[in-house]
């Protein structure tokens, strides 16, 4: 045979630290490394050209010999295990010791000879490491498994038992080599239940829950257990290990429990029997506490209701005096024919009568039943139009910071309350610093988790916060505690009406935000005001409208709809100063009338509470005819107006009681936008 170029060099294949054979297309050997030469005891030069046979008689058959056939009829390659193919080759170590091998087999590409390149790798050191913690694992296992207090069995697919631990000994009274060998039907009293429960395991189910079987012991006594078991397979056998745990105990105090629970049973009827007057007794007692309790509820809500009623009627009367005494003394004047003077009279009725509409006002935000007129709002622009006149009302001696965020968040809330709410604080910081102090005006942007919206009684998400603080006398708890509650109020008699806070309460509330307290006697107050994140814009501003004195009106046609007949007058009255053609209707269905026929209508003005049809189903029903009409709502009081939701595209309110000047220009700024 003639040499063929080696192709890697003798030298380099002979520092490998494993086993290299090449093979010609017969089989024969080419290349026969250093490594080969020791693990085989055959010489290099002795092999060099001889078939593959002469030196190994197996390789001519077997899955080796499969393997060099596929490596040269398809470039195959092919991973030959130890733990598959043990022994390919009659290897030794250094030691005189049999070497456990991996073989891999391919092809040589790239030479003018097709060659097959045998690659031998020694994992003597591997397998017997891996068999060493096989069998250390073994051993932790079987101490495990000999020293468990629940019997554990190991079982074939015939229900012969291979192995039992010392529990299974203690247990059922056998030895263990009595044991082994036996039938798993031999311990079980209801062979049924054993022989299904067997039959799910073998066929791969899993036991959802544990069953209980009964057992019999060697002596013939029973015994209870509770049993698992689990199905695995080794390399050739399919075994089942049942896990056996004493419930003996367990059913005894069962039993005891059901005893002791009959026990109780009978008690309990015995001494309901003998009971039974004391019991009619105790609910008859009981029956008076609830009575004697519910007339103490009642009074304490009297006690709240005439604390309230009572403020109100207080400051009311001191108002109505205001009002009546002066329409007095004009009525008087002008039956004497001395109207010269009349004027401060007047002054003076209308006067209470605002004092009197602030009043209501506060209070029906206090209830959080107050119309809102909501819109887009930035904070930091709103407290900074209002900058000089806060600097006015607090006093030179009071120093006031303002410290707003940058790229605050807008807000969506009646600008009106929201300004008597800043100056009522404003006010309020200012009466508790009667040497002088700081006030402090802050905004932020903060987004409250579940827990700190929680403690706020606000929905989780994105707040502006603004807070107002003083370092005035500060407010004791039990002050605090009642800060919001109506007609409450520390200051001197005739200082204050104690609606201030409850007002600015019941407009937060309302406007879906929260306020709160933190107060400290001697280091001052801080009041917080949360108002969640508007994601719109700002509203251009409006043009101002004309004087309400002029004649703003081009004859367009206001329907008034106002069942109070005074009401009605004055309104229609105003409509006809100021050059409107008037309509009017005592009541909705007249006003339904008014609005299927063909008449024109350019405003309709309707008051909410109507005797029969309400305003705002007066307003529903003249949308469907008339959908572009404008609509402005009148009311002193209703639920379902103090929502923001409830006012639709160009839709209005107007609170009662207002001055006809308002209500002028209200009119005129409706009718004059587009």
């Amino acid at each position: 045979m003639a040499d063929t170029p080696p192709l890697i060099p003798i030298p380099i294949l002979d520092a490998l630290d494993a086993g290299v054979i090449v093979l010609d297309r017969c089989k024969r050997v080419v290349k026969w490394n250093a490594w080969m030469e020791s693990a085989s005891g055959h010489p290099a030069g002795k092999v060099h050209g001889q078939p593959l046979t002469s030196a190994f008689h197996s390789a001519g058959s077997g899955r080796l010999a499969m393997a060099i056939d596929s490596a040269f009829d398809a470039g195959a390659s092919s991973l030959l295990t130890h733990a598959l193919h043990p022994l390919i080759f009659p290897l030794r170590t250094r030691a005189g010791r049999q070497l456990l091998h991996d073989v891999m087999v391919s092809r040589i590409a790239g030479g003018a000879e097709a060659l097959c390149l045998i690659h031998i790798t020694d994992v003597t050191m591997a397998a017997r490491r891996e068999q060493y913690l096989r069998e250390r694992q073994n051993a932790r296992y079987d101490a495990v498994v000999s020293s468990a207090p629940d019997v554990i069995l190991t079982l074939d697919t015939e229900g012969t038992i291979h192995l039992a631990n010392r529990a299974a000994v203690a247990q059922f009274g056998y030895a263990e080599e009595e044991l082994v060998g036996q039938k798993a039907t031999l311990l079980f009293e209801a062979g049924t239940l054993w022989r299904d429960a067997w039959r799910r395991v073998i066929e791969g189910e899993k036991l959802q829950q544990a069953v209980e079987l009964v057992a019999r012991r060697k002596d013939g006594s029973l015994t209870h257990f509770e049993v698992s078991a689990a199905r695995w397979q080794n390399n050739t056998h399919v075994f089942v290990t049942a896990i056996l745990r004493d419930i003996n105990e367990r059913r005894a105090a069962e039993a005891a429990l059901r005893a002791s629970e009959e026990k109780s049973r009978i008690a309990a009827v015995e001494l309901a029997e003998l009971n039974a007057t004391l019991e009619k007794r105790v609910e008859e007692r009981t029956a008076k506490l609830l009575e004697v309790e519910e007339v103490l509820r009642q009074s304490q809500k009297m006690e709240a209701i005439g604390q309230l009623t009572g403020g109100i009627a207080h400051d009311f009367n001191n108002l109505l005096q205001g009002v009546i005494g002066a329409l007095n003394m004009v009525q008087k004047r002008v039956e004497e024919g001395r109207i010269t003077d009349i004027d401060r009279f007047l002054k003076g009725a209308l006067a209470s009568a605002a004092r009197a509409s602030t009043l209501t006002h506060r209070l029906l935000a206090f209830s959080r039943q107050q119309p809102v007129s909501p819109k887009p709002i930035d904070l930091n622009q709103l407290i900074a139009s209002m900058a000089e006149l806060l600097r006015r009302s607090i006093g030179e001696k009071i120093e006031m910071r303002l410290a707003g965020a940058d790229d605050l968040w807008l807000v969506r809330c009646d600008t009106n309350q929201l300004e008597n709410a800043l100056l009522n604080l404003a006010i309020n910081a200012r009466d508790a610093m009667p040497e002088g102090g700081m006030l402090t005006i802050e905004t932020f942007n903060r987004a409250l988790n579940e827990s700190e919206a929680l403690i706020r009684n606000l929905k989780p998400g994105e707040h502006v916060c603004l807070t107002v603080s003083d370092t005035g006398v500060g407010m004791p708890p039990d002050v605090q505690a009642r800060a919001f509650d109506p007609f409450y109020t520390t200051k001197p008699m005739g200082q204050g009406t104690g609606l201030g806070l409850s007002m600015i309460y019941g407009f937060i509330r309302q406007s879906e935000g929260a306020v709160r307290i933190d107060s400290e006697v001697g280091r001052g107050t801080t009041v917080e005001i949360y108002l969640p994140r508007f994601h719109g814009r700002l509203e251009a501003e409006a043009a101002a409208p004309a004087a309400s004195g002029s004649r703003a009106g081009h004859n367009e046609v206001v329907l008034v709809v106002e069942d109070e007949d005074v009401v009605r007058l004055l309104i229609v009255a105003v409509l006809s100063d100021m050059g409107y053609h008037a309509l009017e209707a005592a009541d909705g269905k007249t006003a339904q009338r008014i609005l299927n026929s063909p008449q024109r209508v350019d405003l309709l003005v309707t008051d909410i509470g109507l005797p029969d049809i309400n305003g705002r189903q007066v307003a529903d029903s003249a949308r469907t005819q008339r959908p572009a009409l404008k609509i402005l709502f009148m009311t002193g009081y209703a639920e379902r107006a103090a929502s923001s939701e409830f006012l639709g595209e160009g839709m209005h309110i107007i609170s009662k009681p207002f001055t006809m000047d308002e209500l002028a220009e209200e009119i005129q700024s409706m009718l004059r936008r587009a």
